[in-house]
Parts: structure tokens; C-alpha cells; sequence
């Protein structure tokens, strides 16, 4: 009786010891986004979805509506990256958790943290490995923000401007001289008036004197 006893103890023991291994191996494990999935928009004006699958769930604590923060791990190095510093967890956005499983959770970004006070990354965004702190977790039942169109979160190229063909000379007209204006005409000198040949009859003899004159002017 008293071996049966016993048995049952360590056996009782044994299987305690094992759930505590299981539970501690499962408490253990770092939360982190372990894929990414989107869809493939049919139109410009169809929304972009996202889904980051969670490698745990309810079993960590996870629930509907709870957002939690999405964290990078960057190892610190020197520049010529033989020389190791350490280790930083740097912020990169905020997931809030729309699907809840045993073992499994699926949320989506609610906001992406600013860079203007956080260390830069070399790539943008919430991807595959990133890290998921439950520290400052808190459940939020307001609606996730509209998805942005496959049209919105294209990145549009910037269009050069077009180049306008160089402009042909235009034929320059000769330059026309203005009529006179009669204020002009007025400012004109007034034409010399020339001495009339004088009409009245002279004597024969003087006709005769003065021709002979004109035609040699000696005398």
C-alpha cells in the first residue's frame, strides 16, 4: 500500500513537472509577427488590407481590440561592423489585434510611430521578425481607421515638365515713318517767297539794256 502510495506521488509529481515546462516554454516565447499578408486590390479605388499574423494568442493573453506595439531589434555596430555595442528594441508602430486564436493572433497597424524622436530604420514599416511588447498594452473599441486605396498608397513619380520647343523669331516689320501731323507741319520753317517777275511793260530800250547786260555780264 504504502509503495502504490508513493508511486502515485511521483507520478503526480512527474506530471506536474511537465505542465510547469510546458507552461513556462510557452510563457517564454518572444511575440513577434511571423508573416505578413495583403491582398491584391481589383480596382484603384479598392482598399489595401494588411494582416500581421501573431505567433501567439489567447494562451499569451491576447484578446479583440487589444493594441499592442511592434518593436525592431538593431544590433549596434561600428562602421566597419567587426565591433559589437549591443542591442536596442526601437518602436516602429502600433498593431491592434482584429482575430484571436488559441495559438495564434491577427492583427493589423493602427498607427505608425514618427521618426522624429526615434532612431531611423533602414526599412520602414512593420515586417516579418519585429518584435510584439505587450508592456502598455490597452484594448481600444474604436474602429480602425479607413484603409488607404491601392491608387492612395501608390507612390506616384514625380512628372517632369515638358519642355516647350524654343519660340521661332517673328518678322520684324520695317519701321514705317509717322505723317507729318499738322502740329508738326506747323513747327516746319515757312517757305521763302521768291521776288515775281515783274508784269508791268518797260520801256523797249531798257528791255534791250538789261538782256545785253545778262548776257554780258562785263558791262
Amino acid at each position: 500500500m504504502t509503495r502504490k502510495l508513493l508511486a502515485r506521488i511521483l507520478l503526480l509529481a512527474g506530471v506536474i513537472v511537465l505542465l510547469a515546462l510546458f507552461a513556462w516554454e510557452a510563457m517564454g516565447e518572444e511575440l513577434s509577427v511571423v508573416e505578413v499578408r495583403s491582398n491584391i486590390p481589383l480596382s484603384e479605388h479598392e482598399p489595401v488590407y494588411r494582416d500581421y499574423y501573431i505567433n501567439s494568442g489567447s494562451n499569451q493573453g491576447l484578446k479583440h481590440n487589444l493594441v499592442v506595439k511592434a518593436v525592431r531589434k538593431i544590433t549596434v555596430k561600428d562602421a566597419t561592423g567587426t565591433q559589437t555595442y549591443g542591442e536596442m528594441m526601437v518602436p516602429v508602430g502600433q498593431l491592434k489585434i482584429i482575430m484571436v486564436g488559441e495559438k495564434f493572433a491577427v492583427a493589423r497597424e493602427l498607427k505608425s510611430i514618427s521618426r522624429d524622436e526615434q532612431p531611423m530604420l533602414e526599412q520602414t514599416g512593420i515586417m516579418i521578425g519585429d518584435k510584439v511588447e505587450l508592456a502598455g498594452s490597452f484594448v481600444d473599441n474604436h474602429k480602425i481607421p479607413r484603409q488607404k486605396t491601392a491608387e492612395e498608397a501608390q507612390v506616384k513619380a514625380p512628372v517632369a515638365e515638358a519642355v516647350k520647343p524654343a519660340e521661332t523669331a517673328k518678322p520684324v516689320a520695317p519701321a514705317v515713318k509717322p505723317e507729318a501731323t499738322p502740329a508738326a507741319a506747323q513747327a516746319l520753317p515757312a517757305p521763302v517767297a521768291l521776288p515775281e517777275k515783274s508784269t508791268q511793260a518797260v520801256p523797249e530800250g531798257e528791255v534791250e539794256k538789261t538782256a545785253t547786260a545778262e548776257e554780258n555780264p562785263s558791262i
